[in-house]
Parts: C-alpha cells; structure tokens; sequence
C-alpha cells in the first residue's frame, strides 16, 4: 500500500490482525505535551534525557530506513516513557479522547498505522518494537478495557506484556519470545472457552476485544527519485496530519514544538547548526554537558538563549524560511515567530508549575526588540555565569550593539521566568504597586526594548539575570533610575541604584518596578489618571490599606479557598463515580503538593518566630529531678 507523504512515499503492509500483546507500543515520543514531560536541560530531571524518534541510518550503506531509532537509558526509562504517554493521552482534553465504552461494545475497527522502532539502550542492546503513529488512543483505551478502566493499571499491563521485567539484562532470548506468544495463545484459547458458553461473561468480552486489532505497518520510505527518504520522523507528522486535523490535536503548544524540532532537524541538514549545538537545542544534554560542546556558560538560561540565537541571529533569514515552510506562514513576524518558539525554547524550564505564564509572555514578542531581531549577536563563552554576566553589562553600558543584544535575551529571559513580565494581557492596570498590577500596559518586547534604553534598565536586566542564576535568597534584583528626576532634593541619574530612607538599595519585586522603571513619566501620568477614577468611585473618605496587611489577607483568603475545595474533593472521592480521579492528573496533584511545600517553607523560613520562655513546672518533665 502506497502513502503519499510530502517529499516522497510511505509504503504499508495491508491491514491485517495484529496481537496487542506481541511488541506493540503506544506512541511515547517525549515533546507530544510540551511541559508535561522534561529534559535533560531541566535542573530537576538532569538525568531524564528526552525520548526523540529519529530516522535509522544503516551503518554498512550510510543510507536511512524505513525505520525509527530511539535512544534510552534503560528498559525502565522505556517503561517510565511507555506509562507517561499512556497517562497523558488518557488525560488528554479532559478524557474525552478516550474510546473504552466503544471498545467493550465492537472492539476495534479503524486500522491503525504502526511505525517500527529500534530502541537502543546504554549498555548497547537493541530491541526492536511496533510503535503507534495514528491510532495511539484507540491503543490506550484497548489495555483501559482489559483491565477495567484504570489507567495506571492499563500502563503496568501494557509494561509488562511488551516489555517485560524491566530489570532483564542483555537482549531478548527465543524464549522470552515463545512466552510471550504462549500467553497469548492462553488467552486466545480462553476467549474461545467463554464464546461456547451460553452467558458471555465480562472477561470473555474484555479480552475477546482486546486481543487483536487491524493494523498497516509502514515498512518502506522512499523519495520521489525513488532514493530512501532521509526524514522518517517528518514524513509520519505528515502522515498523520492527512488523517487528522492536527498531528497532536490536544496541544498547540505540542504542535509548536514538534515543528520546530523538523525546523533544527532541517538546519543540521543544511549545515545552519552543527551537531553539538542541535544536542543542545533538543534537550539532550544537560547544562554542564552544554558547556563542555559549545562553552556557554553552565546554566539553563543560556539553553533559553541559543534557541533565541540560533533563530533571530547569524542565519535568521535561512532559518526564518525553513520556519515559514514548516509552519505555512507567508510573513514571520516578531509575535508569529516568538509563539513557535516559546515552547521549544523554555523546555528547561518544562518543571516549573508556571512554565503556560512563562510561553504565554515569550511568545507574546518575548525578547525579540530592534537590537535582537535579525541582528548579528552572538553568545559569550565562559565557565562562571556570574563573571560572564558582569562582563556583558560591562560591555552593553559602553553601547556595544553584541552585548545590549545578550543582555536583553538574558535579562529578558530570566525576567520572565522570574514572574517580572508576564503578556501584555496577563496584567491589570492598577494605580498601586502590587502583585500582578502594571500602571500601563507594554508587550514583553516593547517593555525591554525600552529598558535597553537606558543605563538603569540595562543594569535592571543585569540584576534581574544575576539574581535567578545566583539562585540565593539573600541575592535579589535591584532597582535602578532610567530618567534623571529629582528626590528630596537630590538630582538621581539614569543608571544609579534606587535607594530607601534608610540607604538601602530597594528591590524588584513585582512586573509594576519594571513597567515603572521603562516609562517613568508616561507611568506617573497613568497613575494620576486612575487615582482620579478610583476616588470617583469609592468617595473621599475610603481608607487604604496597607502593603502588608493586604498581602496577609490575600493569603489567608487564598488558603481559606483552597483548604474548603481540597475537602470538598476528598468528599467527592467517597461519593463520584470518578473516585480519587477528581483531583485530577496525578501530575497535577504533585505539580501542587510542590507549590504548598513551597509555601509552608517559606512561613518557616521568613515568618516571625514565637519568644516563649520554658515553663519551670515543665522543665523536669520527662526526667528524675521532678
């Protein structure tokens, strides 16, 4: 069976019926949800390697196959990668992508495509498995009917089946294999057992209709010449979008990173990256690994900033083609350009519970000003991030046109990974200074094209970078003038430190310092502006709050809320038919145990310590001397 595909065709073995048990695998191809899986880049799975598909290359000819390659670990990162795709496509737009009822009813009757895949582990083995391309849901929702519906138990049926112990050392033996089949065999002869009986029973039904299904598996890839086809993994994208609307409909940000995966995969091809640096750009590696290949400083925000690099400097006008090619828009502009590669760009920080803010700000224009867009900048290499920070401020406070470029990406970057910027949409205008308020509206762009500007905004970006690479408590980000203005009497500089009453230099602690500090003058006239809406509204004799005592109840009001919606889902636990399903994914539920530790932390470490003298009656309490 011949699949036109773009560039050439894919070539399948008609449908026939396929064993689930027998070497079939769901899809579990790492970026297919974007922050939900991380890489190795990420500082909390440095050892967690993305899963990537890649095309086989035969040694003996150099040329590619109709077969994928993947790279892992060990049988268990195989198992760990198998279970997490099965979660997230059962999770996937709110389970309503699953087909369990359907496949209890009739089985499965729509042929799904298979794709073969060698996996290659650390210690050389290879085993060689069926993956899904098209039909990865039907797959799941067959192992969540033979198992009755629970997915954790669905996946650890799945594991154990096609992959086996994952602890087995060495390659699978004959009779490892003949097992496998015998198992089958036993469960084919138990269907026909059940078929006899005059009540067909649940298990009969459950594994009659879980035993087989039709499948194609593509087993040929050639070019339209008639030479094999050197992109297996953008051909099966290109397969699967033919047969539906999206290749990853449950996620766009999904979708983005895929793309620009064949966009880096195409730019190694024309020789636009080189091999370390593609490394680097998938998430292969980690930090001190990147460091070693290219000489970029050792940490992730430097990953942040080689995608920003790699797309919009040295080669921008080739890679902006091979992007509008891969993405069919006719004109790259700053916020089309930014919104593809946000996702692929912030994939070390994948693990953080607010990495959908930190997309949304990055792909809303980002860190793509005049200075950074389409302009010559490189990166500066160094061992000590702090040194090479110190030394671009240095360089950008001169107007170098190369360091006020990296600062701004840097800067930028870390700023809004730091909660300092978020979209032009994602604050509200306030005329006081507080959490998650600007006193006007700037995109990303437009906000640190402005503080590029200046002395102060240079030195602000600086601080902003020094502070999350330092990763220190006691190191904030600092406040900086950008306008000469006068105070208390004394005339303040662009570039000199925002001092308090008492000589401290004041910190940067929300998006409204950074708004403020951009456009001074247009920021006092908007406050003015919305002070005289405000006292429209409340009257004269309102009264104001202070800073902390708002903040003391916005906390207390907050925990309030999520204590009674953490016990109102526990009650349903007893009583819904979804169970303890209600709280959600088990990512999630963890992604939120993390943010309460975070904050109980944080009472401990900065909350006021109770002065309690010891009771002298309690003092022998547990001793003789009473």
């Amino acid at each position: 069976m011949a699949k036109p595909v773009v560039g050439g065709t894919l070539y399948a073995i008609p449908p026939h019926r396929r064993f689930t048990d027998l070497d079939v695998l769901p899809d579990f191809l790492n970026q297919r949800w974007v922050h939900k899986l991380h890489t190795a880049m990420d500082d909390k799975q440095e050892n967690n390697a993305p899963v990537v598909y890649r095309t086989f290359i035969d040694e003996a000819t150099g040329q590619p196959r109709a077969l994928f390659v993947v790279r892992v670990a060990d049988r268990q990162a195989l198992a760990d990668a198998v279970t997490e795709s099965m979660r997230q496509t059962y999770g996937a737009q709110g389970q309503r992508n699953v087909y369990t009822e359907s496949v209890l009813q009739h089985g499965i009757k729509e042929p799904m495509t298979l794709f073969l895949v060698r996996v290659v582990y650390d210690d050389g083995v290879e085993e060689t498995y069926t993956v899904a391309g098209d039909g990865n849901s039907r797959l799941v929702s067959m192992w969540l009917a033979r198992t009755g519906g629970n997915i954790d138990e669905a996946a650890a049926a799945c594991v154990a089946a096609v992959i086996g112990p994952v602890d087995r050392s060495g390659p699978r033996r004959p009779a490892d294999q003949r097992s496998a089949r015998a198992k089958v065999t036993e469960m084919a002869a138990r269907v026909r057992r059940g078929l006899a009986e005059k009540v067909l029973t649940e298990a009969t039904r459950r594994e009659g209709h879980t035993l087989t299904f039709p499948a194609i598996v593509v087993v040929g890839a050639v070019t339209e010449d008639g030479t094999p086809l050197p992109d297996l993994v953008a051909a099966r994208d290109d397969l699967v979008a033919n047969l539906h609307v999206h290749v990853t409909p449950w996620d766009e940000g999904a979708q983005y990173t895929q793309g620009m995966q064949r966009v880096y995969r195409h730019a190694l091809r024309e020789h636009l990256v080189d091999a370390d640096t593609y490394k680097v750009l998938l998430g292969e590696v980690s930090p001190a690994t990147m460091h070693k290949l290219l000489g970029l400083p050792p940490h992730r925000l430097w990953s942040v900033a080689l995608h920003q690099q790699g797309m919009l400097a040295g080669q921008a006008e080739r890679m902006n083609r091979l992007l509008k090619q891969e993405f069919g828009i006719g004109r790259a502009d700053r916020q089309k350009v930014s919104e593809r590669i946000a996702s692929m760009a912030l994939s070390a920080y994948r693990s953080s519970p607010a990495i959908d803010q930190y997309a949304r700000a990055l792909g809303n224009g980002g860190t793509i000003t005049d200075t950074v867009w389409k302009r010559n900048w490189t990166l500066t290499r160094g061992t000590d991030a702090l040194k090479v920070l110190d030394g671009i401020l240095e360089r950008a406070l001169l107007d170098e046109t190369n360091a006020v470029a990296e600062l701004t990406v840097l800067g930028g970057t870390a700023a809004i990974v730091s909660g300092f910027i978020t979209r032009d949409r994602g604050s509200k205008l306030a005329a006081a200074r507080e959490v998650r308020t600007a006193p006007l509206r700037h995109t990303p762009n437009a906000l640190l094209a402005l503080l590029a500007g200046t002395q102060g905004g240079l030195r602000m970006l600086h601080s902003i970078a020094y502070a999350h690479v330092a990763a220190d408590p006691s190191i904030l980000p600092k406040q900086f003038h950008t306008a000469a203005r006068e105070i208390d009497g004394a005339v303040m500089r662009d570039g000199e430190p925002v001092v308090d009453k008492a000589g401290a230099v004041v910190s940067i602690d929300y998006e409204w310092d950074l708004v403020y500090a951009a456009s001074p003058v247009e920021a006092e006239a908007s406050i003015a502006e919305l002070k005289k809406k405000l006292d429209g509204k409340t009257g004269s004799g309102s009264t104001t709050e202070t800073e902390d005592a708002r903040q003391r109840r916005i906390l207390q009001n907050s925990i309030k809320a999520a204590s009674r919606a953490a016990f109102t889902l526990a009650k349903m636990t007893q009583t819904h038919a979804r169970g303890r399903e209600v709280f959600g994914l088990v990512t999630s539920v963890d992604a939120l145990r993390v943010q309460l530790g975070s904050i109980t932390e944080t009472l401990i470490k900065f909350g006021p310590v109770a002065n309690v003298m010891p009771d002298p009656e309690d003092e022998y309490e547990d001793g003789d001397g009473a």
